[in-house]
C-alpha cells in the first residue's frame, strides 16, 4: 500500500454528524450568552468586533443552512466519511471550549455553524506528495471552515490547506485549526486564505508542540474587508521547535490582523517568527505579537519580527510587539520596521530600463520573497509570487 493510500485509509473527513443539532443549538445559545469583545480592549483597538455580522451568522445557525457549498479537494484521494466513535471522540477533545477562551464567541458560533471538518491522522509511515486540502465556500452565506492535524511520533509531512469563498455581498467565515505534535514529528503546514475583498473573517489556529517535535507554520493572505487570525504555538517539551512565517500582500481597502501567541512552558525551546506585509491602495495591517515564557521555561530562545512595506501613502500598518517573560536564563527579542520603497533602489531598477511602477514592482516580490522561498512546495510558491505580482502590479497601474 502506498503512502497516499495509508493517509486516506486512516483521515476521515467529518461531516455534520460530528455535532448534532442538538449540540449546535447548544452552541448558539453559548455564543448569545457571550458578550461582543469591547472595541476598548487591547486586542480589539484596531479592528471593531462590532463590525463582524453577528446577526447574519446567528440566523445562519439557526436555519441549519451555514453555506450554499463547501468543497475539499485532496490529493490523499476521496476520504471515507468516519464510522469510528473513538475518531470522533478525538475529533471534539481537539475542538473543545475552554472556559478561559476570550474569543468563546467566535467559536461557538462556528459549532453552532457545524459542516465538514478536515481531519489528518498522519502516521510515522507518512512520507511522498505532500497532503494539499482546498476547502472552498461559495455564495455569501456565513461559512464554517475546520482542519485537525495530529502527527505521530516520528512523522515528517507536508501539508497545504486553502480556504476559499468566492459570494458576492461578503462571506463572514469563521475558522478553526488545530495541530497536534507529538513527540520527535516534523510538520511543514502552509495554510493560505483566499478571500473576496467584502468577506469577513475570523480564523483561531493553535498549535501542541511536543518535546523534540518541531512545526514550520507559513500563513498568506489577501486580507477582506473584516479580517482577524489568532495563531497560537505552544511549546510543550525540551526541544521543541517552531519557525512561522506569514506574508499579507493588501491592496484597495483589504485589511489583515495578525494576533501570535508563542507561548514557552518547558525550558530548551525555540520560536522564530517572521510576518511580512505589502502594502498598496488603502490597504491596512495590524501585527500583535507575544513572546511568553513561563517561569520553568529556563534557556528559551524566542524571536519575534514584523516587517512592512508601504507602497502607498494611504496604506497603513501597526506592529505591536510584546515580551512576558517569568524566566531569568533566557534569549528573546523582537523588532519591527515600516518602511517605504527605497527611492535609490527605484532609480537603480529605472536605469536599466524599467518604468517606475515596474521598478515598485520588482522590490515588492523581493521584499515577499523572503517569506515565500520557506513554502517547500514549490507551484504553491510560485503561486503566492503570481499573486504577489498580480496584486502589487495592479494597485500600481
Amino acid at each position: 500500500m502506498d503512502s497516499q493510500a495509508r493517509i486516506a485509509s486512516s483521515t476521515p473527513i467529518l461531516g455534520d454528524s460530528l455535532w448534532t443539532s442538538e449540540d449546535r443549538l447548544e452552541a448558539l445559545k453559548f455564543a448569545r450568552r457571550k458578550t461582543i469583545p469591547d472595541h476598548k480592549e487591547e486586542d480589539w483597538r484596531y479592528l471593531n468586533p462590532k463590525a463582524f455580522p453577528w446577526e447574519e451568522v446567528e440566523r445562519a445557525a439557526i436555519d441549519g443552512h451555514p453555506q450554499s457549498a463547501v468543497s475539499f479537494q485532496s490529493d490523499a484521494g476521496t476520504l471515507p466519511s468516519a464510522n469510528s466513535e473513538s475518531d470522533a471522540e478525538r475529533l471534539r477533545t481537539a475542538l473543545a471550549i475552554r472556559d478561559e477562551d476570550i474569543d468563546g464567541k467566535f467559536l461557538h458560533l462556528h459549532r453552532a455553524l457545524g459542516g465538514p471538518i478536515a481531519a489528518y491522522r498522519i502516521p510515522k509511515s507518512q512520507n511522498g506528495s505532500p497532503i494539499r486540502v482546498v476547502q472552498h465556500a461559495s455564495g455569501s452565506n456565513p461559512a464554517a471552515f475546520t482542519t485537525v492535524l495530529r502527527v505521530e511520533s516520528g512523522a515528517d509531512a507536508v501539508v497545504y490547506d486553502r480556504w476559499e469563498t468566492n459570494g458576492n455581498g461578503g462571506t463572514p467565515t469563521i475558522g478553526r485549526i488545530e495541530i497536534v505534535l507529538e513527540r520527535g514529528a516534523r510538520l511543514h503546514f502552509v495554510h493560505e486564505d483566499q478571500l473576496t475583498a467584502d468577506s469577513f473573517l475570523y480564523r483561531r489556529a493553535r498549535a501542541q508542540i511536543a518535546e523534540g517535535a518541531r512545526l514550520d507554520w507559513g500563513v498568506f493572505t489577501t486580507g477582506s474587508t473584516w479580517h482577524a487570525a489568532k495563531m497560537e504555538v505552544e511549546l510543550q517539551g525540551p526541544g521543541a521547535e517552531c519557525a512561522a512565517y506569514g506574508l499579507f500582500c493588501g491592496a484597495a481597502n483589504r485589511t489583515a490582523e495578525h494576533r501570535t501567541l508563542q507561548n514557552h512552558v518547558c525550558p530548551r525551546a525555540t520560536s522564530d517568527f517572521l510576518f511580512k506585509s505589502l502594502l498598496a491602495g488603502k490597504s491596512r495591517s495590524v501585527y500583535q505579537g507575544m513572546i511568553r515564557v513561563e517561569k520553568a521555561a529556563q534557556r528559551t530562545d524566542a524571536y519575534q519580527a514584523s516587517r512592512n512595506l508601504m507602497l502607498s501613502a494611504a496604506a497603513h500598518a501597526e506592529t505591536i510587539p510584546r515580551l512576558e517573560i517569568l524566566a531569568d536564563d533566557v534569549r528573546c527579542s523582537h523588532g519591527a520596521t515600516v518602511g517605504t520603497v527605497d527611492e535609490e533602489a527605484l532609480f537603480y531598477l529605472m536605469t536599466r530600463g524599467l518604468s517606475r511602477d515596474e521598478a515598485a514592482g520588482a522590490i515588492a516580490v523581493g521584499f515577499a520573497e523572503e517569506v515565500i522561498r520557506r513554502v517547500p512546495i514549490e507551484d504553491i510558491a510560485e503561486r503566492w509570487r503570481q499573486v504577489v505580482r498580480r496584486t502589487i502590479g495592479r494597485s500600481l497601474i
